[in-house]
């Protein structure tokens, strides 16, 4: 499906038992840490547009990326940083995806009241006095949708692009079937 957009991916990998986060603090450039936050630090790319946050208990986690390549090379970067430091690797490290969002515009003005009557869904919930989009829950996926009257779709707690892509695409189809596109 085209025009999907993605907006952020979380990831992250377990490469190390423990760190001494006050050691990195040191060692690594423009890293911040704030103890009364968390016990971690934090590295703010801007290119790409990123964050990368290695947690006392050695994980590393990357949000903001736009692409698993992205995710990928901050990543490596960062493990490789804290290896020439001085810390232990686990060997064959699995970069896991924890969040994908993606956008997705029908550039299309939607009635979400008649939607929601048009569906007949179990997993639609529309309260637009609480909140302005219909919110769809596909489970198989386990992902959420949020449509708004704009057109615009938001779909969050995907594993991986293919899902966001395959949400993003089963709320096409159900717009299509009720008339709607």
């Amino acid at each position: 499906m085209t025009n999907i957009k993605i907006e952020n991916i979380v990831a992250y990998t377990q490469v190390f038992d423990l760190l001494d986060i006050k050691l990195l603090k040191e060692k690594i450039p423009n890293s911040k840490y704030d103890s009364s936050e968390f016990d971690g630090i934090s590295i703010k790319y801007e290119r790409p547009k990123l964050a990368i946050l290695i947690i006392a208990n050695g994980k590393v986690v990357c949000t903001g990326a736009k692409t698993m390549n992205d995710v990928e090379k901050a990543i490596n970067k960062i493990v490789k940083q804290i290896h020439d430091i001085g810390f232990e690797i686990k060997k064959d490290y699995k970069i896991n995806i924890e969040n994908v969002i993606a956008s997705f515009n029908f550039k299309k003005e939607m009635n979400l009241s008649s939607i929601v009557s048009g569906l007949l869904l179990q997993n639609v919930e529309y309260h637009p006095e609480e909140f302005p989009g219909l919110i769809h829950h596909i489970d198989d996926l386990g992902v959420v949708l949020m449509l708004f009257s704009s057109g615009k779709l938001v779909c969050t707690g995907a594993k991986s692009i293919n899902d966001a892509n395959s949400a993003i695409k089963i709320m096409k189809e159900e717009l299509l079937s009720i008339g709607v596109l």
